[in-house]
């Protein structure tokens, strides 16, 4: 089961607590078109289909413990759910950590198109070693640079999962920060260390290097996710 916290956005402070039962078949087909191809374009391919963002680390541009492209969750969740979907991403990169490719997420979200409409950010074990102030800072001007980027977007804050127990502090410490950063923008939020995320489920969810998912894990992650997305997508166009 996947618990999403949200409140009602940008309106008030009140914090609704919405069950999704993450029972959805994931279909292994490749995604409509990757971070590589122009927003622009990727619109005359699907018409008026609704833009789905991710922004992340290697947990979501993925890793040699999976098989790639088509196996890795973003795809597997656009071909599930028939959304277009491009993904913005850097190695080591997170809200408060600028990651071997000196980008930080905020760095990231300054490439979200005008046209998105969830911008979903994975992350980011990889500020572990930064403070909870650090972390929190950045994620406020992640999150208020997507919503100068696309205005009519909505933000998932998704919470590094950790696919082993227990959960390093510095693992905890990040997803706190994200979560109250992200409730205080009032955005959606997925708590990944509650949920069990790589760790709940079948056997061989994480690779050898003990970290990233396999293609078994991003499936686990993307049968997570499809309910919470569904919800959050606008009515398409007839």
């Amino acid at each position: 089961m996947n618990t999403l916290a949200r409140r009602s956005p940008r309106r008030n402070g009140i914090v609704t607590l919405l069950t999704a039962v993450a029972s959805v078949t994931v279909l292994l087909l490749g995604g409509v078109f990757t971070s590589a191809q122009p927003a622009a374009a990727a619109e005359d391919v699907v018409g008026k289909r609704p833009l789905v963002v991710f922004i992340g680390n290697s947990f979501t541009s993925g890793s040699a413990m999976d098989t790639g492209g088509i196996a890795r969750y973003p795809s597997l969740l656009s071909a599930q759910l028939g959304f277009p979907y491009m993904t913005l991403t850097a190695d080591g990169a997170g809200y408060a950590s600028a990651g071997t490719e000196s980008r930080t997420f905020l760095a990231l979200a300054k490439k979200v198109p005008q046209n998105a409409a969830v911008v979903v950010v994975l992350g980011s074990d990889d500020d572990a070693d930064n403070t909870a102030a650090q972390i929190r800072a950045g994620a406020a001007e992640t999150y208020a640079r997507i919503h100068e980027q696309a205005p009519g977007a909505v933000i998932l804050a998704v919470a590094s999962p950790w696919g082993q127990t227990p959960t390093p502090k510095g693992i905890t410490t990040a997803r706190d920060a994200v979560r109250d950063a992200a409730l205080q923008d009032g955005n959606a939020f997925i708590d990944t260390i509650t949920d069990k995320w790589l760790v709940a489920g079948p056997a061989g969810q994480v690779g050898s290097d003990g970290v990233h998912p396999t293609d078994v894990g991003h499936a686990e992650m993307a049968r997570y996710l499809a309910p919470v997305i569904s919800q959050l997508l606008p009515s398409r166009s007839v």
